[in-house]
């Protein structure tokens, strides 16, 4: 490998595409895959500069610019963010990068001369200097802002530099012909987007280290440039978490619009539109009919959009509410709409189009609706390559994950599968749909031109790190941070609110958020078992995959602004958990299963399974808890793991939401195993059925009850 001079003999390795092997090689000639080679070689960290701390506004690029060995700071363990930056700086600056991306050996300084002057020459060799650079003598002379876009618009080639912003330049008209195709190329980059609201360059301005080392870390990290697409309507955009994250709540104004479900019994689900007000107060605003559910809650341009589907069929509507006129209208009926967006004005969706008895047979298409019509793009998608589908536009595109059957390896060498999503692209313009980048996802979201996602590793463990990608530059990687070890589990939720990310852990009951500088914290104890997590402009909301009741207090609502670690539901007591657990055994030439007698009384919770049944692709299990203890428990979770004819064929666990139980109480609970947890494909009857029930619980000690 070839290596960098640096300033103090620092010396910059220059690494592969090897450092992101954990989420999956990437196909040659990706922009950005170039950029890969800005590894870091350094660790900065509170003691590095004594100026610059977490706190620090411009403390992320600094990190970036150190981390990479960009910028070193001076040998007194300052930074000095606020000197301005000068010309011998700015030189040495952008030959490092220039160097770096192109492979190339700066060459060793010679003798008693300055610091700077191996890297000028290094510049001037390659014409990357601008008309006005001054004498040698006076490079330590502050640099102008017209003179850096110049300079640094060649150190990276254009297909590395992607057109992410459609900000319009303030002061266009005022900037010299000389500069403009530099400052114009920055921009449409976001590399340099402007020093005001109206996106004036001010090119006459200087420029401080703080600002320089901004600039350096969009440069070298595409994830951190700042995108923009006029296109994309605002509204929606700040709810596409809530969509990845089967979205339940947005808010318009003061007032939340939330979807509830409950069971009223074993058959029977009702499903509302709820609007909450700021004190509270909810006032159901739309009621499903027996038979359909509600889902994928969003908004356009000031208006409540939601999709209405029907049990048992691909029958389904996408509605709309106006809370100006208080009215509601179909915008689509025909086929249920698992997921969409809108771009551009125009609405993109996956459609259900064909129903079957077992998911293996079911077909979805993505495609337009256009007047209450359904234009399909692709058609016939197999089931099993669209659980996590959700459309999302951006620049002339719509993204898309799409699943893939992926076999894994371990140390000993055992293999085994699992599905995992990888990122696709519609081009609007060309019609042309194709894979953007090869990374192994398993949870992910976009904000802007960034998909910020969780990952599987080379073994098919799931990741700890938070990793950020540009969709227009997906060659290159951006590590954000690593969440604690209680996060690697199947079912977890990503979101970013504010400055902050936030995973859910869902088996674990944490919620789990990480700052700008990779730190994590316990944000909430969810006191119950939850899936996913959707935010409003006010609230964070936990979403229970099974609802026992239609009250809307079973979902957990937290002020989004304020929210701490915190513990609900006697987690502060410290119990430990205890288990018990259930079987029986189908009776002969029944519809459903039933049985009358608990084969379990482990910790005094006997629990008797009552029926059991297909509906759909879902399987439903029925069951009564009885507490003989005589101390309250809360429930926490469950494991359900059904037989057939002693092979495990489905499995569910954590959906459960945290309730109480007094001594001697009886509660009926009705548990959904999804049909996307269904290992192999069965119908009741096909053989020996047997089902584990396996909840956990607290216990709540006398002296703590209220």
């Amino acid at each position: 490998m070839k290596k960098i001079r640096r300033v103090l003999a620092l010396v910059l390795v220059v690494s592969s595409l090897l450092a992101v092997a954990s989420v999956g090689a990437l196909a040659d000639a990706i922009p950005g895959q170039r950029l890969a080679v800005f590894d870091d070689i350094g660790q900065m960290n509170s003691s590095t500069f004594t100026d610059v701390s977490s706190k620090t506004w411009c403390y992320s690029g600094v990190k970036t610019a150190y981390n990479k060995g960009i910028m070193l700071g001076y040998t007194d363990k300052t930074f000095r963010p606020n000197n301005n930056v000068s010309w011998a700086e700015a030189i040495t600056i952008a030959a490092r990068i220039h160097a770096a991306y192109n492979d190339n050996l700066i060459a060793e300084p010679s003798q008693n001369e300055a610091w700077f002057m191996t890297y000028y020459r290094y510049c001037s060799e390659r014409g990357m200097l601008p008309s006005a650079t001054p004498a040698v003598s006076k490079l330590s002379q502050s640099i102008n802002r017209y003179n850096l876009a110049y300079l640094f618009a060649k150190t990276i080639d254009d297909q590395d530099m992607p057109k992410i912003c459609d900000y319009a330049i303030g002061d266009l008209s005022s900037i010299p012909g000389y500069y403009k195709a530099s400052v114009e190329k920055l921009y449409a980059a976001g590399v340099m987007i402007g020093m005001d609201s109206s996106y004036r360059f001010c090119g006459t301005s200087t420029t401080s280290r703080g600002q320089i080392a901004t600039v350096i870390s969009r440069l070298v990290e595409p994830a951190l440039r700042q995108g923009h697409d006029s296109k994309v309507n605002a509204d929606m955009a700040a709810y596409e978490a809530n969509l990845e994250n089967d979205s339940i709540a947005v808010q318009i104004g003061k007032t939340n619009y939330c979807l509830y479900k409950g069971y009223d019994t074993v058959d029977t689900v009702s499903y509302g539109l709820y609007a909450v007000s700021s004190a509270g107060v909810s006032t159901k605003l739309y009621s499903a009919a027996v038979g359909q559910y509600l889902d994928n809650i969003s908004v356009y341009n000031g208006k409540v959009y939601f999709c209405r589907s029907t049990t048992g069929s691909e029958k389904g509507a996408l509605m709309c509410y106006d809370p100006a006129s208080g009215t509601f209208s179909t915008v689509y009926d025909g086929y249920i709409i698992e997921s969409y967006c809108f771009y551009d004005g125009q609405l993109y969706a996956l459609a259900f189009t064909k129903y079957a008895d077992k998911p293996s047979g079911y077909t979805y298409a993505f495609g337009r609706i256009v007047n209450g019509a359904f234009n399909a793009i692709r058609s016939n998608i197999p089931y099993s390559q669209v659980p996590n589908f959700v459309p999302y536009g951006w620049n002339g595109k719509i993204y898309f994950k799409m699943a893939e059957l992926m076999v894994f390896k371990n140390e000993q060498g055992v293999e085994s599968s699992v599905n995992v999503d990888k990122l696709y692209a519609y081009d609007i313009a060309s019609g042309n749909i194709s894979k953007v980048c090869d990374y192994k996802i398993n949870t992910s979201f976009f904000d802007g031109h960034v998909m910020y996602f969780l990952a599987y590793d080379t073994e098919g463990n799931y990741d700890l790190n938070l990793y950020a990608v540009s969709v227009e530059a997906p060659g290159a990687i951006t590590l954000v941070g690593e969440f604690p070890k209680t996060t690697n589990v199947r079912n977890r939720s990503l979101y970013k609110f504010g400055d902050k990310f936030y995973c859910l852990s869902s088996f674990n009951r944490y919620v789990y958020s990480m700052d700008k500088t990779g730190s994590t914290r316990l944000a909430l104890i969810c006191g119950g078992v939850y899936d996913n997590l959707n935010f409003t402009a006010d609230k964070l909301v936990l979403i229970p995959n099974t609802l026992t009741t239609s009250n809307p207090n079973e979902l957990k609502v937290y002020n989004a602004k304020s929210l701490a670690a915190r513990a609900l539901y006697g987690d502060w007591l410290g119990q430990s958990v205890y288990y018990t657990g259930a079987r029986f055994v189908p009776e002969e030439g029944k519809g459903f299963y039933s049985t009358t007698e608990s084969v379990s009384t482990v910790s005094n919770l006997p629990i008797t399974v009552t029926k059991a049944f297909s509906r759909g692709s879902d399987f439903i299990v029925q069951t009564k808890y009885t507490n003989q203890l005589d101390s309250e428990i809360i429930l926490r979770s469950y494991i359900v793991k059904v037989y057939l004819n002693g092979q495990l064929v489905a499995s569910d666990l954590n959906r459960m939401v945290g309730i109480n139980m007094r001594a001697n109480d009886i509660e009926t609970f009705t548990f959904v195993i999804a049909g996307s947890d269904v290992l192999t494909n069965f119908e009741v009857g096909d053989g020996d059925l047997s089902i584990e029930v396996v909840p956990t619980f607290d216990i709540v000690p006398p002296e703590t009850k209220a």
